[in-house]
């Protein structure tokens, strides 16, 4: 049954056939209204809001019918005449965006709010979620837009500035470049295009932890009208690889498949269908029939290992594991001096068991691929992904092809935080287009997002640590047993930095760490902000409080006195003399002078007391690397163009990050111009040069090198040309004009007489600098209820130099948040069968507006010699302190001791008793 609807949207009329239980939000996709985005489908998340006559509402469960006769404003039609409503001005103003993808929905719900007080803003905003800003610049662009006279004006940055004398070059607060596009709606993301002639793929994912495939009947399914292919693993090559996108050579196990005969966790992959339409691509899935052998299944990663009869990776393929029958992934042996001599020199000995949960990345924008063929007969993948070129060379390989013959690029990305590290939905998708010879697409919907992609790796960790009675460090020795769940990508990497970086953090003579990653029949582990140290850091934060209450020393002393300097070398982890990671710059006692004074904290001083409330402090410190060194590499290429402005072209992934922004300020400031005169082309394998890819809190340190470089080298054939023109060597390139002390010449001139100026450069760091972060927060604990509340969090980053310290500080505050949720609700809860028990936003416990603190964050800067205009990478340190600041100002309240996240009122009120 279908009928005709009547209705306005953005003043234009329209009479479309709608059928029963379609949404609104697919209806306007479906008319080009690509602002309005698709992420929950279940009202929790705000993205897809528009106004139903004039009353904001989510358009994803409003159904499209209900239109009839009304009028819907879209974020493209609040923008009257080419003028930004006032809200989007504050936005723009204000940067209260990252990425972008949850912006319209903010914008098109900050409009109609009508509150008194900023609490109050909070509780409303509830309903829109955002992963990546932490939401404190959204609350200052809404208090902004309505006028509110307590919106203190943090920045005196405006829109557009690069245009007024200000040229946005390193150090200067430029807005975010894509900021116009992002609050009109204008932003294209991977799914906002629609080939001629697309498919689409959904695939029948495994009901079973652990099964054999013995047949596979898709008759049915291919009777279905609309059907145009479905492929098992009978009909696809049987190539082992790894989806983590890693450069080579490869660490990981070789132990995934396009489609396997053996399925390992709940979601897994069984078979493909290509279809007209995702709705019967759907339905076909559903009429496949599968014959299974029921395996034994294992969930728990101790037992995986001791469990002989459990082998998850028995097929002969597969390669690089280290020990298939015990169910070992990846291991790691870190060790120096002698830790059993180093216990016994110890006064004070403390052991506990830590443990910490799976989490999801919930970037708000899904894993999608969109696959075609070009007139020429390549493939052209356009994905949402972090890494274009490792997911090239995969490509090439699973399908033997050329790689020139590959072409992978991004649009604009809605999030990532190492999910989209991982090559997920390009290796079937291409698969299905080289089939059919149609462009295909496959969007993960968000109950996929939490089922069958990956999680932060789930953790069991033992730390022992012995210390002489005046808080030096003699010994600490720590084991990891990390879940990788059913497939072993980014298994050996991730446990190596749980014990690498929070254990190199501090002067210890004798340390050892054994850390394994083990198969489970769980949804996949993966990279995740912070990679690893997150997870450590926990460990390591809280035994050092632990210690510093039992000697009666505080917390703060402890860390000084053992902290590394400047003069220390890091040895745990590193690879002979051959030093990769080293400390660089070092300002870690300013950032805990910063953090110590904003907080107001007094050693010694006791918790605060009121009646069942207790008020508490507590610290914590982590340590990052800048890329990794010797390995990552970037390139890039800058061109003079015959208007007188720079190409910039450059493999490298803006997440969200504002490093399409930052890498100009770069080029600009070597090249003595406005940001406004560089363009930049990124992320193309066809049209860029290669670089690893958005991870590693690379990105400003390893290809903003290569940006520093290349534009050196341009600017250094500009000099030369100019000096032939102007007959001088005394010349400087300023306000795109070249100069002597007798005359000058524009770029433009120079252009025009100069055939094709252009530099490139290649990077690849032969060390990596460290980046510090010092976290401060007072809490307030419910003794009657265990609740916890975050009062303030205040964060110091050594950063180096911020080359945009509006961008870094943006980077500090939503990493601050994602670690408030580690710290305090998220976890992934899985069953005995290895069933995910909250696969939806509602259930999942995400922060919300209402749930964030005060915070405050301080760029510490302190240049580094290694990093272009002495920058270091932020993205993942600013992460991994929250967690444990919050445990050790808990234990400050209360006492009670908590190992195990997230920090539940029950569990703390459990812990409450046991203390």
């Amino acid at each position: 049954m279908t009928d005709y609807i009547n209705f306005q949207v953005n003043a234009q009329t329209y009479k479309e056939i709608t059928t029963p239980g379609s949404s609104l939000l697919s209806l306007l996709r479906h008319l080009g209204y690509y602002g309005v985005h698709r992420v929950c489908e279940s009202g929790d998340c705000g993205a897809c809001t528009v106004w139903v006559d004039d009353k904001p509402i989510h358009s994803c469960i409003y159904p499209a019918m209900k239109i009839e006769g009304k009028s819907v404003t879209t974020i493209e039609g609040l923008a009257i005449d080419e003028k930004l409503s006032p809200m989007q001005e504050a936005f723009l103003e204000r940067q209260g965006f990252q990425c972008g993808f949850c912006t319209p929905g903010a914008i098109m719900t900050a409009e109609k709010i009508n509150c008194q007080t900023e609490t109050e803003l909070r509780s409303i905003l509830r309903g829109n979620i955002c992963r990546c800003t932490g939401y404190q610049a959204i609350i200052e662009s809404i208090l902004l837009g309505c006028k509110a006279e307590h919106c203190e004006v943090r920045y005196q940055v405006e829109p557009g500035n690069e245009s007024k004398g200000i040229k946005g070059q390193v150090g200067e607060s430029i807005a975010k470049q894509d900021g116009i596009e992002i609050v009109t709606g204008k932003a294209v993301y991977t799914a906002d295009y629609t080939p001629v002639g697309l498919l689409h793929l959904k695939v029948l994912g495994s009901p079973y932890p652990h099964a054999r495939i013995k047949q596979i009947r898709t008759e049915k399914a291919k009777q279905l009208a609309g059907v145009c292919a479905i492929f098992t693993h009978e009909d696809v090559p049987r190539i082992p690889y790894t989806t983590a996108g890693h450069a080579e050579p490869q660490p990981d196990p070789l132990d995934h498949y396009l489609l396997d005969n053996k399925v390992r966790f709940i979601g897994d992959r069984i078979a493909a269908v290509v279809a007209e339409t995702a709705a019967i691509a759907e339905q076909a899935c559903q009429l496949i029939e599968v014959d299974y052998e029921i395996l034994p299944h294992i969930i728990d990663p101790e037992e995986a290992m001791n469990q002989s009869d459990v082998v998850i990776h028995d097929e002969p393929e597969s390669y690089q594991i280290p020990e298939r029958d015990r169910n070992i992934a990846g291991q790691v042996i870190l060790e120096k001096g002698n830790i059993e001599k180093g216990f016994v020199e110890a006064d004070l000995i403390v052991e506990n068991t830590y443990i910490l949960p799976a989490v999801q990345h919930v970037h708000l924008e899904p894993h999608i691929s969109i696959s075609w063929l070009d007139k020429d007969g390549n493939l052209v993948i356009r994905s949402s992904t972090q890494v274009p070129f490792h997911c090239q060379t995969l490509l090439a390989k699973l399908f033997d092809l050329p790689k020139e013959k590959i072409r992978v690029f991004k649009t604009k990305i809605g999030g990532g935080f190492g999910n989209k590290q991982e090559i997920l939905s390009e290796d079937i998708c291409a698969f299905a287009t080289l089939k059919t010879g149609r462009p295909v697409q496959w969007k993960f919907t968000r109950f996929e997002e939490f089922t069958a992609t990956n999680s932060r790796h789930g953790m069991k960790i033992r730390l022992k640590t012995g210390v002489k009675k005046d808080g030096t460090i003699v010994a600490q020795d720590m084991t990891a047993i990390s879940n990788t769940g059913a497939y072993g990508n980014h298994a050996m990497t991730v446990v190596y930095l749980t014990g690498c970086f929070p254990l190199g953090l501090y002067r210890c003579a004798n340390q050892k760490f054994i850390g394994h990653a083990v198969y489970t029949n769980t949804m996949p582990a993966g990279a995740f902000r912070g990679y690893g140290a997150t997870q450590g850091s926990f460990v390591v934060e809280s035994q050092l409080d632990e210690i510093a209450k039992k000697l009666n020393i505080d917390p703060i002393e402890l860390r000084l006195k053992n902290i590394i300097n400047s003069e220390d070398i890091l040895t745990l982890g590193t690879r002979g003399d051959d030093h990769f990671h080293v400390v660089g710059s070092y300002a870690i006692p300013e950032c805990f002078e910063k953090v110590t004074q904003a907080l107001g904290y007094i050693p010694g001083m006791p918790p605060i007391v009121n009646g069942h409330l207790r008020r508490g402090f507590g610290f914590a410190v982590g340590m990052q690397a800048s890329g990794l060194a010797k390995i990552h590499a970037a390139g890039v290429k800058l061109s003079l163009k015959s208007d007188g402005k720079f190409e910039l072209r450059t493999g490298s992934i803006d997440v969200g990050t504002g490093s399409d922004t930052t890498l100009r300020q770069i080029a600009a400031q070597v090249l003595g111009v406005s940001l406004a005169d560089i363009e930049i082309i990124a992320g193309d394998t066809q049209n860029t040069p290669y670089d690893a890819g958005s991870y590693a809190s690379a990105t400003t340190y390893i290809s903003g090198q290569a940006v520093n470089l290349a534009a050196q080298k341009l600017r250094d054939r500009i000099l030369e040309e100019a000096a032939k023109i102007l007959r001088s060597h005394e010349l400087i390139v300023e306000d795109n004009k070249v100069k002597s002390p007798t005359a000058e010449i524009s770029l433009l001139e120079i252009a025009r007489q100069a055939d094709n100026l252009s530099a490139e450069s290649e990077y690849a760091a032969d060390k990596c600098s460290m980046t510090f972060a010092v976290q401060g927060v007072e809490v307030e604990v419910d003794t009657e209820t265990g609740h916890v509340k975050v009062l303030r969090s205040i964060q110091a980053i050594d950063i180096g130099k911020a080359i945009n310290p509006r961008i870094c500080e943006s980077q500090a505050m939503g990493g601050m948040v994602m670690g408030l949720g580690y710290a305090l609700s998220e976890e992934l809860r899985i069953d005995r069968q290895g069933k995910i028990l909250n696969p939806r936003l509602r259930t999942y416990q995400l922060p919300t507006a209402l749930d964030v603190p005060q915070m405050q964050v301080f760029l510490v800067e302190k240049p580094d010699p290694y990093g272009p205009f002495g920058a270091k990478g932020i993205g993942e340190v600013c992460t991994n302190c929250t967690a444990p600041a919050i445990a050790n100002a808990i234990a400050h309240a209360t006492g009670a001791r908590l190992t195990q996240l997230p920090m539940t009122p029950e569990r703390v009120w459990q812990q409450q008793l046991l203390g």
